[in-house]
C-alpha cells in the first residue's frame, strides 16, 4: 500500500464522487499535505485517514495485487486460485467492509461483533451468505483483517486447502505404468482394468494402488488429457481415431464448379421394402450419386444388395440430370465399387474403370475407414427423415428400432397391422425419395453454400443436355455382355430369338451386348448388339416375332400407347425447371424399375411326365446286395455314444449304470468290448457288494415291463 492517496484515489476506493470525498475531508478534518509530481494538488497520509477509509483500502488493494507465492514442500511456489475460490475470497473482503461499518456506526464490544454474525447468519446479505456460508464468526473475521495486513492481497484470505497436492496422485511409477498397460485394450471398463493392475502388482511384489477413484483420476485427468489419440486408437481402433483425432483436412469448395466431382455411394435403407423376386419384405440397398459442389442428389437405383448394375443404372440417370459428363467420380473404398467387375474391366486391377475411362471420367477412390471424406455421407443423415416418415421404418440403429420390432411388444404390432401399414413396393419407394429429393434441394444450407439452396447452385452449372450421340454412347457402355454361339435364328437371350441378316451363315461363338432395361411392349429386351470375338461389331439384331397377317387394320393399342408415351415426356419437360427429380423418376426410374420388375418374374414350369424305364435283373441284384450291405453295416454300427466319448462319466460305476441302461431299459445292442467290460465288472466285489441288488432288481422291474408292452 502507498503512504498516502490523493482525493481521485479515494473516490475510486470509496466510490464517491470526488466533491464528496472532499466535503467529508473538511468536515472531518483531514491532515493533508501537498503532493509532489506533476498536476501539484494535496494527498493525505495513509495513517492519518479514519480507520473505515484504511480498512476499505486494504481490500481495494487485495483484490487487485497478484496472487503471492505460497509455500509446497518448504519452496515458494505461485498460487493459481480458480474462480469459484477468488470469488469467495472476494466476497470474504467484502464481509470484512460491512463488519467495519457496523463497528464503527454501533461500538466495538463484543455484544456488538456477535450481533453482526447474527445479522449475517439470518440472511441480513443473502449474496455474501451464500458464497462464504454460514459457518462464520467474528473472530474469524478478525483473522482475515489479520492475514490481508500481512499478506497484502486476496490470497491470503482464499481457501487453499488441497492447492499444495493439486495434479499429484498418490502412485508410484510402477503402478502408474501398470495401470496404463492394463487400460489399453479395447473398450476394456477402468474398474476392470483397476482390478487387474492390482492382481499384476500384487504377483510383482508391489504395493497395490489405494482406491478405485484414484485410479481413475489418474487416467481420465492425467494421462488421457495428453495422450487422447493414443488412448482412442488403441481403445475403439483406427475409424474412431480417424474422425476423433486425426487433423481434418479442409475443402475449398470454391475451386469447383458444378459436376466437376460426383460422389457415389451406398447406404442400407432403414425401412422395408417388398422384393419382386421373393414376395418378402427387406431392407433395400440405395446407390446414390451426388454434387459435392451444390450437394444435390443427381441419380439414384434401389436393388436388394449393392452391385454393379445398380451403379451403373445410377451413374446414367445421374449423368441425364446433370446435362453433361462429369470429370471426376469419387467413389467408395467399398466392395461393390472396387472388387467386382464393372462392364466387364476389374476397377482394382487396372486402375480405371471401362465406364469413366470411356467417357473421359476420372475415377478417385475414398480412403478406407474415411467417412468423411464422402460428402454424401453427411447428406445420408438428412435421408433419416424419410426413412423415419415411411410406415415399415425399422430405426437407423439398435437404440432407434420402432417398438413394433422388439420382442413381446404385441400391442404395437397390432396398431402396425391394423393401421394399415406395410412395406413399400419398389416403385412406391422411387416416388418417396424423388418427392423427398424435390424438397431437399430447396432447402437453404450452410457450410460452403452460405444460405443457398443446392437447386439454385444447381441450376446455374447445369450442362445444357446430352447430345444424342453422346446418349447413345452412354447406352453402349453401359450395356450387359454375354458370351453366345450363333444358330440358324441368331442368337438366343434369356430364351428369346434374335436375328438380322447378316448373322446368315455364321456359326461361331459372338459377345451380345444389350440394356436389360430397354424394353419392348411385351416385357421382353427391344434388340441386342452383336460383336465378333476381336470386339468388332457385326450387327444389331431384332427381336424374332410373328408377322401379323392385317396388321393396317387388326393392329394392337401400341399406336395409342406411343401417343400417350409422348404426351407424358411432353409434360415431364414442362415440370423440369422446379421437379427435376420427380422428372427423372417419371422419364427413367420408374419405367426401368417397372420393366426390370416384369423381367424378374419367374414363372413355374410345367412338370415334365417321363414314363420310367422297367430295371434289368442284373439292376435288381446290384441293388438287392447293396442293400444287404447297407443292412449289416448299420447292425455294426453303434446306435450310442461310447462311455469313453461322455466327460459325465468319471467312475465305473456311472459306466455299468450307463450301459446297463442302453441293453436293458432301451434294448440296444451294445459292443462286444462293452458287452465283455459290464461281465468283468460284474465279477467285482464293488459291484456285489454294492450295486448288484439295485440292478437286479431294475432287471426285473424293466422285463415286466417290457412283457406288459
Amino acid at each position: 500500500m502507498k503512504n498516502a492517496y490523493s482525493t481521485r484515489e479515494l473516490q475510486s476506493v470509496l466510490a464517491l464522487d470526488v466533491s464528496t470525498v472532499t466535503r467529508r475531508a473538511q468536515r472531518e478534518g483531514w491532515p493533508s499535505r501537498k503532493r509532489s509530481g506533476r498536476g501539484g494538488g494535496f494527498e493525505f497520509p495513509l495513517s492519518t485517514l479514519p480507520k473505515d477509509v484504511r480498512t476499505k483500502i486494504q481490500q481495494a488493494e487485495a483484490k487487485a495485487a497478484p496472487a503471492a507465492p505460497v509455500t509446497v514442500n518448504g519452496a515458494a511456489q505461485p498460487i493459481a486460485l480458480d474462480e469459484v475460490r477468488k470469488r469467495k475470497a472476494a466476497a470474504k473482503l467484502d464481509l470484512m467492509g460491512l463488519y467495519g461499518e457496523w463497528l464503527l456506526a454501533n461500538g466495538r464490544s463484543a455484544a456488538q461483533r456477535q450481533a453482526f454474525i447474527t445479522a449475517y447468519q439470518s440472511g441480513a446479505w443473502p449474496v455474501l451468505l451464500e458464497i462464504i456460508g454460514p459457518q462464520v464468526s467474528w473472530k474469524s473475521i478478525e483473522r482475515w483483517k489479520v492475514a490481508i495486513r500481512r499478506g497484502g492481497n486476496i490470497a491470503a484470505v482464499a481457501d487453499k486447502r488441497g492447492l499444495c497436492r493439486r495434479g499429484q496422485r498418490n502412485l508410484n511409477e510402477t503402478q502408474r505404468q501398470t495401470l496404463i498397460r492394463c487400460c489399453l485394450q479395447a473398450q476394456r471398463p477402468l474398474s476392470e482394468a483397476y482390478r487387474e493392475a492390482n492382481k499384476l502388482l500384487a504377483f510383482e511384489g508391489q504395493p497395490p494402488i489405494g482406491s478405485e477413484a484414484t485410479a481413475r483420476r489418474f487416467i481420465m485427468q492425467d494421462w488421457v488429457s495428453e495422450n487422447f489419440g493414443d488412448w482412442t486408437y488403441v481403445r475403439e481402433g483406427e475409424k474412431a481415431w480417424n474422425d476423433k483425432c486425426a487433423f481434418f483436412i479442409e475443402r475449398d469448395y470454391s475451386l469447383i464448379e458444378v459436376g466437376d466431382i460426383v460422389v457415389a455411394d451406398g447406404h442400407k435403407l432403414n425401412f422395408e421394402i417388398i422384393n419382386p423376386e421373393t414376395g418378402k419384405a427387406q431392407r433395400m440397398e440405395l446407390v446414390l450419386w451426388y454434387d459435392m459442389k451444390s450437394n444435390f442428389p443427381l441419380g439414384w437405383e434401389i436393388l436388394p444388395s449393392e452391385n454393379t448394375q445398380c451403379i451403373a443404372a445410377a451413374f446414367r440417370r445421374a449423368c441425364l440430370m446433370l446435362g453433361k459428363y462429369p470429370k471426376v467420380a469419387y467413389l467408395d473404398n467399398g466392395r461393390a465399387f472396387r472388387s467386382k467387375y464393372f462392364n466387364g474391366v476389374d476397377m482394382r486391377q487396372t486402375g480405371v474403370g471401362g465406364l469413366f475411362k470411356a467417357l473421359g471420367v476420372q475415377p478417385l477412390f475414398a480412403w478406407p475407414y474415411h467417412g468423411q471424406s464422402k460428402t454424401v455421407e453427411r447428406f445420408f443423415g438428412s435421408f433419416a427423415e424419410l426413412e423415419r416418415w415411411a410406415p415399415s421404418y425399422s430405426g437407423t440403429s439398435i437404440a432407434t428400432k420402432p417398438p413394433r420390432m422388439m420382442r413381446g411388444e404385441k400391442t404395437h404390432v397390432d396398431i402396425y397391422k391394423k393401421s394399415g401399414a406395410r412395406p413399400l413396393t419398389i416403385p412406391e419407394a422411387h416416388v418417396a425419395i424423388a418427392m423427398f429429393f424435390d424438397e431437399y434441394v430447396t432447402r437453404g444450407q450452410r457450410g460452403h453454400l452460405a444460405g443457398e439452396a443446392p437447386l439454385d447452385t444447381f441450376l446455374a452449372g447445369r450442362g445444357p443436355g446430352l447430345g444424342e450421340a453422346q446418349l447413345m454412347q452412354l447406352r453402349d457402355l453401359m450395356l450387359t455382355k454375354t458370351l453366345r454361339t450363333l444358330n440358324r435364328n441368331g442368337v438366343s437371350v434369356m430364351g428369346k430369338n434374335y436375328y438380322s441378316p447378316e448373322l446368315y451363315n455364321r456359326r461361331h461363338q459372338v459377345e451380345v451386348r444389350y440394356d436389360p432395361q430397354l424394353l419392348d411392349d411385351a416385357g421382353d429386351v427391344a434388340h441386342v448388339l452383336v460383336y465378333d470375338s476381336t470386339g468388332n461389331y457385326l450387327c444389331r439384331a431384332d427381336r424374332v416375332r410373328g408377322i401379323h397377317p392385317a396388321a393396317s387394320i387388326l393392329g394392337d393399342a401400341s399406336h395409342q400407347r406411343d401417343f400417350k408415351a409422348a404426351i407424358s415426356l411432353k409434360h415431364a419437360q414442362k415440370q423440369q425447371a422446379s421437379t427435376m427429380a420427380r422428372t427423372l423418376l417419371t422419364t427413367v426410374v420408374l419405367p426401368e424399375t417397372a420393366e426390370r420388375m416384369r423381367v424378374v418374374e419367374v414363372k413355374d414350369a410345367a412338370p415334365v411326365d417321363h414314363e420310367p424305364k422297367p430295371l434289368t435283373q442284373t439292376k435288381i441284384q446290384a441293388i438287392e446286395a447293396a442293400k444287404h450291405k447297407a443292412t449289416a453295416a448299420k447292425a455294426n454300427t453303434t446306435a450310442y455314444i461310447p462311455p469313453a466319448q461322455r466327460q459325465d462319466i468319471t467312475t465305473e460305476l456311472e459306466r455299468y449304470e450307463y450301459l446297463f441302461g442302453l441293453a436293458v431299459r432301451d434294448g440296444l445292442t451294445l459292443r462286444d468290448a462293452d458287452q465283455e467290460w459290464m461281465r468283468q465288472y460284474e465279477a467285482t466285489d464293488e459291484y456285489r457288494d454294492a450295486a448288484a441288488p439295485r440292478f437286479e432288481r431294475l432287471r426285473l422291474f424293466y422285463q415286466r415291463k417290457q412283457a406288459q408292452a
